[in-house]
């Protein structure tokens, strides 16, 4: 089977089977075996292919030591400024390193 997720006349056969012996073991209750097939819809899944969520994926972003997020603090120079007070301090750059142009003009210096 190249798709475990696909419709096949073996997958359905076994989904119905794994609902009916579900519904057996809770006692037939009044939903009939119907009422199983999405638990075991997922069950044969797993059961198909059991490999399934095992394939690592790499976080959008760094993790920290503790598993925290961390972000590149160069996204702070595109923030502009917060707001509130209109004074001569509001276009004072509030991260620690220079901006890219600057970072870059730096790197061509020393090298």
């Amino acid at each position: 089977m190249d798709n475990p997720l696909e419709d096949s006349p073996q997958r359905d056969a076994k989904i119905r089977a794994k609902a009916k012996e579900m519904w057996v073991a809770d006692g037939k209750p009044t939903c009939g075996p119907e009422g199983y097939l999405e638990q075991a819809t997922d069950l044969i899944g797993m059961e198909i292919n059991p490999d399934a969520g095992e394939i690592p994926v790499e976080p959008p972003v760094p993790l920290g030591p503790d598993g925290e997020p961390v972000e590149d603090a160069r996204i702070q120079e595109n923030l502009g400024n917060p707001g509130g007070s209109m004074n001569e301090l509001d276009n004072k750059q509030e991260v620690p390193f220079g901006t890219y142009q600057e970072e870059g003009k730096t790197l061509k210096d020393e090298g």
